[in-house]
């Protein structure tokens, strides 16, 4: 059996790493300060 045409499914820490740079990133440039910010940055 080879693991050529395994899923991945092991690599949940990779996309917790991935998501929280770009959360990083997207605050970097958008802080959001009031209620209707808040809810623009969902949208």
């Amino acid at each position: 059996m080879t693991h050529d045409n395994m899923p991945a499914y092991g690599l949940w820490g990779l996309v917790a790493l991935n998501s929280a740079i770009f959360i990083a990133f997207a605050f970097s440039f958008f802080k959001p300060q009031t209620t209707r910010d808040w809810r623009s940055f969902s949208a």
